[in-house]
């Protein structure tokens, strides 16, 4: 699992991380263009047509969703597999 494991981090995050770590570099990159993580960039084109890259995953959304969903930690931490799962889509369900 390690070769295809990645620790994304936000891109509010990422823009702390200096150019010559490698390890951020690597391994939390939000949007590598090297073909690391292919699902979370995407080529679009602009009003002339030309293509460029953009994100194709709001890591910001993420990150507030992870931290509304923290508030009910120590109650789902509790629970059974079927409990949890039927609170997490109650809970997604709610929140969107």
């Amino acid at each position: 699992w390690e070769p295809t494991t990645r620790i994304i981090v936000n891109f509010y995050h990422y823009i702390n991380h200096q150019v010559t770590d490698y390890f951020c570099q690597t391994w939390c990159n939000p949007a590598p263009l090297n073909g690391a993580a292919p699902n979370l960039v995407v080529v679009d084109e602009d009003k002339e047509g030309r293509p460029y890259y953009k994100s194709a995953f709001n890591t910001q959304a993420c990150e507030q969703l992870n931290a509304w969903l923290g508030g009910f930690q120590t109650v789902l931490n509790w629970m059974t597999v079927s409990n949890f799962d039927f609170t997490m889509h109650v809970l997604l369900f709610l929140h969107t």
